[in-house]
């Protein structure tokens, strides 16, 4: 039998290495004899510790959700100017993403397996406390004229998707243009950039919007 140091040690790496191994392979096609065998145990210590495979995807999942919605909330709830506050939130998609890829891997997998089960993970992380919050702040440029009239709803939405896609479909974007994941991690990044400026221009009151609402002053 392991001491509790022992044990410890022998659960943190069988977390490890299913991490990697949902990573890479997804949940489907990694298999609880393929993370005993990674981590360096058997199928029996990995039962042992964590009774299922899903009960072990569930620990990562929600660990890397956890710091997944807090950097995002905090970021949605900080006091930068509004422009500055929608390159942070974007920037901050993109490097929880690349830091964290799983994140992208395990939703992307909890929206086909278990979508009710995705649902209430996040509602008990709050999340609309931050939607009044980007609310407040939308309708606030809407009134200075900073920006033209957008829904909350949408505008999350098209945020939500612009920055998640590139990531959740990563696999087959890189077969479809047949490139490298190190080239496509570099056109990620770049891409970045482009999300920002087109989610801002999108925002910005056009030209001929600005001349009606002078005209009616």
């Amino acid at each position: 039998m392991f001491n509790n140091e022992e044990s410890s040690e022998v659960r943190k790496r069988i977390l490890k290495e299913a991490q990697i191994l949902f990573i890479k392979n997804g949940y489907k096609g990694t298999s609880v004899r393929d993370i005993a065998k990674a981590s360096g145990t058997n199928v029996a210590m990995v039962n042992y510790y964590f009774q299922s495979k899903y009960n072990l995807f569930e620990i990562i999942f929600e660990d890397a959700l956890d710091i997944f919605t807090k950097r995002i909330f905090e970021t949605i709830h900080s006091d930068l100017p509004f422009f500055e506050l929608i390159e942070m939130w974007i920037h901050t998609y993109y490097e929880l993403l690349f830091e964290y890829p799983q994140i992208a891997a395990f939703i992307l997998n909890e929206v086909s397996l278990n979508p009710e089960g995705l649902t209430q993970r996040i509602k008990k992380r709050n999340p609309y406390g931050s939607f009044s919050k980007i609310e407040e702040r939308i309708e606030e440029e809407i009134k200075k004229g900073t920006i033209r009239e957008t829904p909350a709803a949408d505008f999350l939405l098209n945020i939500l998707s612009m920055c998640m896609f590139p990531f959740m479909f990563s696999n087959l974007a890189m077969t479809l243009m047949e490139i490298p994941s190190n080239i496509y991690s570099e056109l990620i990044a770049n891409h970045e950039k482009y999300v920002i400026q087109f989610t801002i221009n999108a925002l910005k009151p056009c030209e001929n919007e600005l001349k009606t609402e002078k005209a009616t002053l």
